[in-house]
C-alpha cells in the first residue's frame, strides 16, 4: 500500500480488512509491530483475526472483493474489477491478505484520490477522540446530500434534541422553500455561518449541520463555546438553485443555472452598500440581512465552492481563503477576516486531506466579504473545492464522488471549529493578521478532464442520466459526535 507513514500503513489495514477506523490503542500496538515486522506479515495477522474471521471470515470471493472495493474507495466495483479479482481469490493467485494491497497497486488515479480521503478522515478520526469513546461503528463517509426536505427535516430534528439550539425560519425563497437561521450559545461574542448562496455548492452546509450537532451537544468542549460564543447558521441560503441542480442530475437540460435564484439573481452580488438590492427579486439576501440586523456579528463565514486548482507538485487545492479586499474597508475590519484565516490554517494542520490557499483578491463591494465588511462587519470567503464535480454530475458524469466529499466536509467542519475555538478561548486576538499573507496563493486552473490521465469516464453524451429520486445521492457530508469531539 502506497502510504508514507507506519500510521498511514496500519490505518490502511484497518480500514481495508476491517472496515473501520483504528482505535487509539490499537493504531499505536500496530506501529510498534510493525517497526518489527513487515506489512505483509501484519496483513495475514489481520485476517487471522478474530474480529476478521467473525465478521468477514465466511464472505464469498466476489463478496470480499465488493467489501473491499466499498472499504478501499467507497464505490461498486466495476464488472471487469470484479470478475478479476474474484478470479484472482478463486485460483489461489492471491490470497485475502493480499487483495487490498493488490487492488490499490492498480488503481486508478481517481481510486487513489477517494482511497487518500477516506484514510485522512479515518486518520483525523483516530487522532481524535479518546479510547473510551472510541466507537468502532463510526461512519467514515456518507453517501447523500440532504434535499432541502432532509435538510429541514434534520435542523428540526436536532432543535428538538437540543434544549441548546433554537431553530427559527426567518424567511422564504421564490419558491417558498423555507430560509431557516440556527442559533447556538449564549455567549458576548458572535460568529455567523452562513453557507450555499450558490445552489450548487453544498459542501458547506453538510458541515455545518455537523458543527450544530457539535456545538448543541453535552461535550465539555461544546458546553466551553457556547458560554464565550454565539453562533449563528444560516445553511442553503439558496435552496431553490440546489433543487434545481438535483433536477440537472436527474436528467433535466433546460435548468436556470444553479447558482443564481429563481429570478435570477446572483445572491452574493446583493451587498453593495451604495447600489443596495431588490428585496423583491432576492428575498434569501433580505433574510440574511435581517439576520445580520438582529445580531450584529463580530465575525462572518461565507462558504462556498470552487473549480478544481493544483499547484506545481501535483497536488489540488482543497480550499481558498480571503478577507475583504476592497480599499475602502476599515483595516481593522479586514484584520479580523486574517485572524480567521489563520485560525482556520492552523486548525486544519492536524488533518492531512488539506491544501490551503489564498482565494484571489477583488474590490468588488457587492459580494458579502466585501459589502457587508464595507458596513463594518469583519467577513471571510471560504472557497472549497467541489464545484467542477458538481457540474460534472449535474452533466450527467459517472462519477464516484462519497469519499472526496465527505473529506472536504470534513475540511469544512475543521475550519469552522477552528475560528470558533479561537474566539471562545481569546487566541483569535494573538493572532497577527500581517502573517495570513504568507499563505499560498492559489494554484493554477485544471479542467476535470485532466485532472485523472489515467481514468476514462463516462462522458455526458453517452452517460445514462441518474434517476431523479436518486439525486441525493452524489454527495456526502461526513463526522459526527465522537469524530468531530
Amino acid at each position: 500500500m502506497d502510504t508514507s507513514t507506519p500510521q498511514q500503513l496500519v490505518q490502511g489495514l484497518y480500514l481495508s480488512l476491517l472496515g473501520r477506523a483504528a482505535d487509539p490503542a490499537g493504531l499505536h500496538y500496530w506501529v510498534d509491530e510493525l517497526a518489527n515486522s513487515s506489512l505483509d506479515v501484519l496483513s495475514e495477522r489481520f485476517v487471522n483475526s478474530r474480529e476478521f474471521q467473525d465478521n468477514f471470515g465466511d464472505k464469498t470471493p466476489e463478496e470480499f472483493v465488493r467489501l473491499q472495493y466499498y472499504n478501499l474507495f467507497d464505490r461498486n466495483p466495476d464488472k471487469a474489477g470484479l470478475d478479476f479479482w474474484t478470479a484472482q481469490l478463486e485460483t489461489g493467485a492471491l490470497d485475502r491478505d493480499d487483495l487490498p494491497g493488490a487492488i490499490l497497486d492498480g488503481a486508478s488515479e481517481s481510486d487513489q484520490e477517494a482511497y487518500r480521503a477516506k484514510l485522512s478522515i479515518a486518520d483525523y478520526y483516530t487522532s481524535q477522540v479518546p479510547q473510551e469513546r472510541y466507537d468502532p461503528e463510526q461512519p467514515l463517509t456518507y453517501p447523500w446530500l440532504h434535499s432541502n426536505a432532509e435538510l429541514y427535516a434534520d435542523l428540526n430534528r436536532l432543535d428538538e434534541r437540543y434544549d441548546t439550539l433554537d431553530l427559527e425560519q426567518v424567511g422564504a425563497s421564490l419558491e417558498g422553500n423555507p430560509l431557516y437561521r440556527a442559533e447556538v450559545g449564549h455567549g458576548d461574542k458572535t460568529v455567523m455561518i452562513i453557507t450555499q448562496q450558490h445552489g450548487d455548492e453544498p459542501l458547506g452546509t453538510e458541515a455545518s449541520l455537523y458543527l450544530l450537532d457539535f456545538l448543541a451537544g453535552d461535550s465539555e468542549a461544546a458546553r466551553e463555546i457556547r458560554e464565550e460564543v454565539t453562533v449563528v447558521v444560516m445553511p442553503r441560503v439558496n435552496p431553490d438553485g440546489f433543487a434545481r441542480w438535483e433536477r440537472q442530475v436527474g436528467g433535466e437540460q433546460d435548468v436556470l443555472d444553479p447558482r443564481r435564484n429563481e429570478a435570477n439573481v446572483d445572491l452574493n452580488r446583493s451587498y453593495d452598500p451604495e447600489a443596495g438590492y431588490d428585496p423583491e427579486q432576492a428575498p434569501e439576501a433580505a433574510a440574511v440581512f435581517r439576520v445580520l440586523e438582529e445580531y450584529q456579528p463580530d465575525l462572518l463565514l461565507d462558504y462556498h465552492n470552487q473549480n478544481n486548482y493544483r499547484d506545481a507538485e501535483g497536488d489540488l487545492d482543497t480550499m481558498s481563503i480571503r478577507w475583504a479586499t476592497n480599499e475602502a474597508v476599515d483595516p481593522q475590519v479586514s484584520a479580523d477576516g486574517q485572524r480567521a484565516a489563520l485560525a482556520i490554517a492552523e486548525a486544519l494542520e492536524d488533518y492531512d486531506h488539506d491544501q490551503l490557499t489564498l482565494f484571489p483578491g477583488s474590490d468588488n463591494p457587492a459580494i458579502a466579504r466585501n459589502g457587508l465588511a464595507l458596513e463594518g462587519t469583519p467577513t471571510l470567503l471560504i472557497e472549497q473545492r467541489g464545484l467542477q464535480e458538481m457540474d460534472e454530475l449535474a452533466q450527467g458524469l459517472d462519477l464516484d464522488y462519497s469519499a472526496l466529499a465527505s473529506a472536504l466536509t470534513l475540511e469544512g467542519l475543521i475550519s469552522m471549529k477552528g475560528v470558533i475555538g479561537a474566539v471562545a478561548d481569546d487566541s483569535f486576538e494573538d493572532y497577527d493578521p500581517q502573517l495570513a499573507a504568507r499563505i499560498p496563493e492559489r494554484s493554477e486552473r485544471i479542467q476535470f478532464a485532466d485532472l485523472y490521465d489515467d481514468d476514462a469516464y463516462t462522458t455526458p453524451e453517452t452517460s445514462p442520466t441518474m434517476p431523479a429520486e436518486e439525486a441525493a445521492l452524489v454527495g456526502v457530508a461526513t463526522a459526527q459526535e465522537d469524530l468531530i469531539a
